[in-house]
């Protein structure tokens, strides 16, 4: 009894962080969704205000002035205006676009992993860091016993490698409470120096995705 009311707080734990790290990203990803629409209106008015601008240039140079030297005073510095407010115009689209890729990719790393993604984790992880295994189980906060028995008897680090991953992805027990997500695994591995592994980790997943 008393090893299921600890099984159960882990679960309520679980649960907890989970529904926590949700809230979180939501809140995110509300921001970020009011900013692109913050930036798309201001896009919109300064358009509004390079068109106006234009078209008073376009009078003025219709007009005939005073003299020249006024005229081309008033146009030199409606060109200024114009070109100013085209820099900003396009200053609020590189930052609309950083936006917009910001939230796929938050919402990329968020991917639930599972043992679907079994043969992406196979190229990038098993095949190419196994002799890291073990760190990067401790990183995902698997206990040692449960590292112990993976380790087992055996002489090279495919084995367990694959072993620890499946045993993740399952829940099994002592394998940590983090969440299984694509963001979970990246920090792992950067954590133990395997950055171009866990990038091409991402590139893969996010090509299933688009599959």
């Amino acid at each position: 009894l008393e090893e299921r009311i600890n099984d159960l707080k882990k679960t309520n734990s679980l649960l907890e962080e989970i529904n926590s790290e949700s809230k979180t990203r939501l809140q995110q990803q509300q921001q970020s969704t009011e900013r692109v629409s913050e930036l798309q209106e201001e896009i919109i008015k300064l358009r509004e205000e390079k068109s106006f601008l234009e078209g008073l240039l376009k009078a003025l140079e219709e007009e005939k002035v005073k003299t020249e030297k006024q005229a081309e005073e008033l146009r030199s510095d409606m060109l200024g205006k114009v070109e100013g407010f085209g820099a900003m115009l396009a200053e609020m689209k590189r930052s609309l676009d950083m936006l917009e890729e910001t939230q796929r990719k938050g919402e990329l790393m968020s991917t639930e992993l599972t043992t679907n993604h079994m043969d992406v984790l196979l190229r990038n992880v098993v095949d190419m860091v196994p002799q890291k295994w073990e760190e990067i189980a401790i990183c995902l906060h698997f206990g040692d016993a449960k590292i112990a028995s993976l380790k087992g008897g055996n002489l090279n680090n495919e084995g367990p490698c694959k072993d620890m991953l499946r045993s993740w992805l399952r829940q099994d027990k002592d394998t940590g409470s983090r969440p299984r997500t694509l963001k979970t695994l990246y920090n792992a591995l950067v954590d133990r120096d395997c950055r171009p592994e866990a990038d091409k980790l991402v590139k893969e997943v996010k090509g299933l995705k688009k599959e």
